[in-house]
């Protein structure tokens, strides 16, 4: 028993430990408190739910048997009274009798009427009781009527379609030009065959006033919702006269009580429905005991895990977030440490080794960054010094040499190329500075597109537009220079007549334009949106991954140096042209105090 006890307990235990304290107490609440709540509770709300639907049960029962008791007398009483007047041999004899003239009848009516019960019967929790005859000698009047004129009535269809003998009708008589004349139909009728031998078809009808049947029904005063319904027809519904049909009852409800009355092969349905949760009415039945339950089974336990979370879980989290991060690196002495527990005197050793930890720190792990700060520091100066000192003097020197010898022999369209190459090649070689001025960067592109027109002769034209005051604001070097060769190589080269480029520095309210224009062969707007997209996503990686990196390196440089401020607008249509905008914010740019 002990092994199989260990056995069980490591797990659990394992478990546990790496839960925080939190979770701990959270556990122990759970499974020492509520679960018992739970498990008391429900055995008490049971015996509570179980007694509240034996009372209910009985009530609706009992309802329903008054309902069921109504209707059954309601019922017995039309058939006894229709086969009396079906054994009454005047009456018979008069629905019979031929008559000659209207006269002649009226006589006989009020005769027979003064000598039945039908006068006395009339009216007594009925509506009518009418004796139809197939007798055309006769006149309609309140209790004899011609069987020809309801031929077309509902109750008489369905009675002809049973083939029995007598039948319940009940149907809601549906007036489409008018709503408010639509009725509630109910009525018993009967076959009068006490003298076949005269071949005169008669009917008993014994109708239902539909409002005293409502009246009468009403005044059970049931509080659960009540429904009568013979067929797919409600007879009587608690719930008013929106109620019509079987479809509009909650027949599905478990909670139902449902009783039966099968008379003249109609079946009467008594359905008595309890909408009520049982269990909300047994809470507001004894609130007093649930209300103490909660106190002392949620609200005090609450309380001291709460108090019991301020003395220990929350001391122990201040104690782990004093040790700081790892970022920091350092340790964060706790200050107004409370209590005289094991707690608090953990806490005051704590502090006392959080100051010698934090000295040893900053002498040694501090010390160490700065000596290695220092020493990258150095590396890049002394890099810096020697890339300064390769400049490749001898190559200015040399072009120089060629200029001055194209001079002498008289070959002046050569020394300029050579002197504009030199302007160029001296820029592209200076290591020291990434920055130039509007001013230095428009003097390499003036010398660019100089050597461009010894090449493309009248195919190539340009102007180039700065206004004064943007020439001292510095931009990285060959950044707009590359926007240029790139108009030349892909908008002018391809293009076999004359092309322009223009290029314009100007300065708005906020920001710095520079427009690259030409008057080349342009590209689809396919074509643009990639060109887009990439400028847009342009990273270092993607740079080390392509062939062509002219305009996605200045793109990159220049969202570098303006912490990606700068933006490009590009316009471009095939067959006319490229512009290309740069919008550089003037809070990102430097100006030099003179120009170079």
């Amino acid at each position: 028993m002990r092994k199989f006890l260990r056995v069980f307990y490591r797990p659990v235990e394992k478990f546990f430990n790496n839960l925080r304290f939190r979770h701990k107490f959270f556990v122990l609440y759970f499974s020492c408190v509520i679960i018992p709540l739970i498990v008391t509770d429900a055995i008490i709300l049971n015996a509570v739910y179980q007694q509240e639907i034996n009372t209910i049960k009985y009530d609706m029962e009992y309802v329903a048997g008054v309902y069921q008791n109504y209707f059954e007398n309601m019922l017995s009483s039309d058939v006894t009274l229709a086969e009396s007047v079906n054994m009454n041999p005047k009456i018979n004899d008069f629905v019979v009798n031929r008559y000659d003239t209207g006269y002649d009848f009226v006589s006989e009516y009020y005769d027979v009427i003064n000598d039945s019960f039908l006068e006395t019967t009339s009216g007594l929790n009925r509506n009518s009781i009418v004796i139809y005859a197939d007798n055309d000698t006769m006149l309609d009047s309140q209790f004899v009527k011609k069987l020809s004129g309801v031929y077309t009535q509902k109750w008489y269809q369905d009675f002809i379609k049973s083939g029995r003998k007598d039948l319940i009708s009940a149907y809601y008589d549906v007036d489409e030009t008018n709503e408010f004349r639509s009725k509630r139909k109910f009525y018993y009728v009967k076959r009068m065959d006490y003298e076949r031998e005269s071949g005169v078809a008669k009917l008993v009808v014994i109708g239902h006033d539909s409002s005293t049947l409502q009246s009468n029904l009403k005044s059970f005063n049931s509080k659960y919702p009540a429904y009568v319904i013979i067929d797919d027809y409600v007879v009587f519904s608690t719930l008013g006269d929106s109620i019509i049909y079987r479809e509009q009852v909650n027949l599905k409800n478990k909670n139902n009580v449902v009783k039966s009355v099968t008379i003249a092969g109609a079946k009467v349905d008594i359905i008595i429905v309890n909408e009520e949760r049982i269990i909300s009415s047994a809470i507001k039945d004894n609130w007093e005991i649930g209300l103490l339950l909660i106190i002392f089974t949620v609200i005090v336990p609450f309380f001291m895990l709460s108090v019991i979370e301020n003395t220990v879980i929350k001391r122990i989290a201040i104690l782990e977030n004093a040790f700081g991060s790892e970022k920091t690196n350092t340790f964060n002495s706790i200050k107004n440490v409370e209590g005289n527990d094991e707690l608090a005197s953990l806490m005051n050793k704590y502090n006392r080794m959080v100051d010698i930890t934090n000295e040893l720190v900053t002498t040694v792990y501090k010390d160490k960054i700065k000596e290695q700060e220092s020493d990258i520091a150095r590396q890049k100066a002394e890099l810096l010094a020697l890339q300064s000192q390769i400049n490749p003097h001898f190559m200015f020197n040399a072009l120089e040499s060629i200029r001055m010898h194209s001079l002498l022999k008289g070959e002046t369209e050569t020394a300029s190329m050579v002197d504009k190459l030199a302007v160029m090649e001296r820029q592209n070689v200076e290591w020291g500075r990434d920055f130039v001025t509007i001013k230095k960067e428009i003097e390499s592109i003036e010398a660019y597109l100089a050597l461009q027109s010894y090449r493309f002769g009248d195919r190539l034209s340009f102007d180039i537009d700065v206004e004064k005051d943007c020439e001292l604001y510095e931009v990285p070097k060959l950044t707009v220079v590359t926007f240029v060769e790139n108009a030349c190589v892909h908008g002018i080269e391809s293009k076999a007549t004359q092309g322009w480029i223009f290029v314009r520095v100007y300065k708005g309210e906020k920001e710095l334009f520079i427009e690259v224009e030409d008057t080349g062969e342009g590209m689809t707007e396919d074509k643009v949106k990639e060109m887009v997209k990439d400028i847009e996503e342009a990273s270092i990686e993607t740079i080390k991954n392509r062939k062509h990196v002219g305009i996605l390196n200045a793109c990159l440089r220049l969202k570098m140096v303006t912490g990606h401020t700068v933006k490009f607008d590009i316009e471009s249509e095939e067959g006319v042209g490229l512009s290309v905008i740069i919008r550089i914010p003037l809070d990102k740019l430097k100006k030099a105090t003179e120009v170079e």
